[in-house]
């Protein structure tokens, strides 16, 4: 059976093509689907979790998430559930497969390797290396070094995951022995198109049955509505004069809980010496200098001019300062070596 699937993949499968920072290679494996596979030298992560959001709105909440993560003015993505946990990885989708077909799938390089048990694992890539720290079968972290992080990297990422919720299990970093490519993702969502076509019948059934059902139920609302409208319209001006009171106090709660939230804001908000310091450490080039600097409630946007601009780099260092979050970068006014980057900073 497995020398069957391997002659129909060899004369029926499609080809798969990987783009990197080098540029775009043809792979020799073939898939059921054409895959266009970004490398993850060009790829951002994200690990976020929507327990708090009900299941049906998770993805509508990912997708308004994704432009506040992402500092390019046009985000591809790919993004895997695992329970209310989403594993997104975003790119710049203006710089990411020119001339690809139009059902070839984009996906990152990540879900074309092994998945890997609980710990910390560095994975060679087509280029670089990624640090991956994966718990309960999610990819909790990853961090992508363009060349074989030292031991000072490797510790500051397994310091990292010792001091997120829930610890380590393990704070060796295993190497992974396989950086094979494999002809098919581990996890890759059906499109819109392919999904509406497995399941095209029992749809049209069901949205034939659930419109009869609404005009019936629309139908005995009405006369309902026409049948109770003078008790209803009783009821409602009682309710009203006795909800008044009721809505006054808690309008005037509101208005001082916003007060109080104002108010320890302000009074925990750091001070602009140690962000100033705080954003220089974060800096990646040595010869960057400031300047821009506009700071307000905890807003804080910053122009920096950099002879050896890396706007990524920017981002992914400035990401790993804790008390930084929503990092954000685009071209400033005033020359090509200029960047204009908008964070938040913690409460």
């Amino acid at each position: 059976m497995k020398l069957l699937f391997k002659l129909l993949r060899l004369f029926s499968g499609k080809p798969n093509v990987i783009q990197t920072r080098s540029g775009v290679a043809r792979l020799p494996v073939r898939s059921w689907h054409s895959h266009w596979i970004v490398g993850r030298d060009l790829c951002m992560y994200r690990r976020e979790d929507f327990a708090n959001v009900p299941r049906n709105r998770r993805r509508s909440a990912l997708e308004l998430k994704l432009p506040v993560w992402s500092p390019f003015e046009r985000t591809g993505h790919h993004f895997v559930w695992s329970g209310s946990s989403a594993m997104v990885w975003f790119w710049d989708e203006d710089a990411v497969g020119a001339g690809r077909g139009r059902r070839t799938r984009v996906l990152p390089e990540t879900v074309f390797l092994a998945r890997k048990p609980d710990g910390v694992h560095l994975q060679g890539c087509r280029e670089g290396f990624d640090l991956q720290y994966w718990r309960a079968g999610v990819l909790a972290d990853s961090f992508w070094f363009p060349d074989r992080p030292d031991e000072h990297k490797l510790g500051w990422f397994v310091g990292r995951q010792e001091n997120g919720a829930g610890g380590l299990p393990s704070p060796s970093v295993r190497e992974a022995s396989d950086t094979r490519i494999e002809p098919d993702p581990w996890s890759s969502p059906l499109s819109p198109g392919e999904w509406f076509e497995a399941r095209e019948r029992p749809l049209v059934a069901a949205c034939l049955l659930a419109l009869s059902l609404v005009l019936i139920w629309q139908e005995a609302r009405i006369w309902k509505i026409h049948h109770f409208k003078e008790e209803v319209a009783g009821e409602l001006a009682r309710m009203q004069d006795e909800l008044g009171p009721l809505l006054e106090a808690r309008n005037e709660l509101v208005r001082l809980r916003r007060t109080n939230r104002a108010l320890t804001d302000i009074l925990g908000t750091p001070s602009q010496a140690r962000l100033m310091g705080l954003v220089d450490r974060a800096i990646p080039g040595p010869a960057a200098q400031f300047r821009e600097w506009r700071y307000q409630q905890r807003e804080l946007k910053v122009v920096v001019e950099d002879p050896d601009l890396d706007p990524i780099a920017y981002v992914r260092s400035l990401e790993a300062e804790p008390l930084f979050e929503h990092v954000r970068a685009k071209p400033a006014p005033g020359g090509d070596n200029r960047i204009e980057i908008t964070l938040r900073v913690r409460g």
